[in-house]
């Protein structure tokens, strides 16, 4: 089902919306785990309100301990119903909350530069040779040829206009045997990884949501393919590095280590 927005509504140009919730499986409760003295979704939507192209900010989550925790900071904050994924929910926020752009910003992801988010919104206003795009990611160098074999990491590769040409957590592009040991390498320069951050304009994200799901996001288990499944086209935005995600407990340490330090030279 499309979404329908009522008649006379305002519509915000762009819309940020971070996904949120308690039942993490490898990490249950991290959206409200300390950080510097505030919940760790509290501090991804103050990083969100510091994008430049921003009107803005809703956490959307279906629990009441993240709803009442980010409302108390001062944030919008939406109980969503039951999603699949991060991306349903934010459709249910942007079919109350109408926009052109929405960006998905991951609630476990307070080191990423608002900046980079930034340039996500502005891929999206820029139709390059005429090709109209229908959202936008992130992606950046790999700073260690070993992660480019990791299945735990994905991979993307670009076309000569900076689209997604294919996403996978194999290691991309496939080594020819007669190349050796120097393939990775080569492999690890040709492939970039990916950073699961995305802006939509809204009517592709509304298309987006009523696909139904293919044979390669099957496969891979990588949702952004049922776009290219389905010729939908995705600009990737190349950033220096890749922002430390909490996955764990342990990451949500060296996430606290890099904030104070950023934040310490501010």
């Amino acid at each position: 089902m499309g979404f329908t927005f009522a008649e006379g509504e305002t519509v915000s140009k762009v819309l940020a919306v971070i996904p949120a919730r308690y039942a993490s499986s490898r990490f249950p409760g991290k959206a409200l785990a300390d950080l510097a003295g505030a919940p760790l979704v509290v501090r991804v939507a103050e990083q969100a309100t510091r994008m430049q192209t921003v009107d803005r900010v809703i956490v959307a989550t279906d629990d009441t301990r993240i709803h009442r925790t980010v409302t108390q900071a001062g944030f919008e904050c939406e109980m969503t119903g039951d999603h699949p994924t991060g991306t349903d929910r934010v459709g249910e926020v942007l079919q109350r909350n109408p926009a052109d752009i929405v960006v998905n910003l991951q609630g476990d992801e307070p080191l990423l530069d608002p900046a980079d988010a930034d340039r996500l919104v502005g891929a999206l206003n820029r139709d390059v040779d005429l090709l109209s795009v229908d959202l936008a990611t992130l992606a950046h160098p790999f700073d260690d040829p070993r992660q480019w074999r990791d299945p735990n990491v994905v991979k993307v590769l670009l076309d000569q206009k900076g689209q997604a040409l294919y996403f996978s957590r194999a290691p991309i592009p496939g080594a020819f045997p007669a190349h050796g040991a120097a393939a990775v390498e080569r492999g690890a320069q040709l492939a970039l990884r990916h950073v699961g951050v995305y802006a939509f304009k809204a009517e592709a994200l509304a298309h987006f949501l009523v696909l139904p799901r293919g044979p390669l996001e099957e496969a891979e288990g990588l949702e952004q393919l049922r776009a290219l499944e389905n010729c939908m086209t995705i600009r990737v935005v190349q950033i220096d590095n890749r922002p430390v995600g909490v996955d764990t407990a342990a990451d949500l340490e060296e996430v606290r280590r890099r904030w104070l330090a950023l934040h310490t030279e501010e």
